[in-house]
Formats: structure tokens, sequence, C-alpha cells
């Protein structure tokens, strides 16, 4: 039997109608993602560990934390889309699907703005 993963259902490039960030764009991106996900300054013990761009139009950047071993992964959901909703995506679009899967929180995100500004990604928490 050959079952798809969420990742394969979840086509996030139908959304990148204006065009995909590249670039000084997505560089801010992932600065922006890492500054206001994992910076010091926050109170669920989140600290960046690394992350990687992809070639992949479902899948443009990942960015992947470490939470403290305290936090649940309700706790670790609501913190990730409160702070994607509130700093993160473009105000035009977003769409996000958050699972747990083999110990790992992971937050799909897809936004994107008129001015040709589009992003798909995920970030992995442990």
């Amino acid at each position: 039997m050959n079952t798809l993963s969420i990742v394969d259902k979840l086509n996030y490039s139908q959304y990148l109608i204006y065009g995909q960030s590249s670039g000084d764009s997505l560089l801010g991106f992932e600065m922006d993602a890492n500054i206001f996900f994992c910076c010091k300054e926050n109170n669920v013990g989140c600290d960046f560990i690394y992350q990687e761009r992809h070639d992949d139009a479902n899948c443009m950047l990942t960015l992947y934390c470490k939470f403290a071993n305290n936090i649940s992964y309700q706790q670790i959901a609501d913190y990730l889309e409160e702070r994607w909703l509130q700093y993160v995506c473009y105000r035009e679009f977003e769409k996000h699907y958050i699972e747990v899967v083999n110990d790992q929180l992971i937050f799909y995100y897809v936004t994107r703005s008129s001015h040709g500004l589009g992003v798909t990604g995920k970030i992995v928490a442990t």
C-alpha cells in the first residue's frame, strides 16, 4: 500500500501566484524567521539550530530549532503560530499546517505578497 505523507499532500507552491522569493528577498525572510522564532528573548526556551534552503517550490526553506524539555507540543504550536501570524508572514496571504511526527513538531507554511514575494517551508521543532 502506497500512502502519501502530509508533505506530499501540501501543494503550497500553488499559492505562489506572484512568484517565489529569491536572493536578498529570501535572505531577508530567513533572517526575520530566525529572529522572531528563535531569538533569545522568548519565553519558551527556543534556540536556533540551523536552516536549509531547498530547490523544492513546496518547501523552499527549513528552519530547525530546539525547545526546552518542559515545553509541550501544544505550547510549541501556539508559540510558533502566534509568532508566524504576528511577525513573520506576509499580510496579503498565509496558510499553515501543524503536525507532530516522530517526536518533532512540524510547522508547514506558505506566505505571499502581491509584490512578487512568496515563500514556502517548514519549521522543525524538537
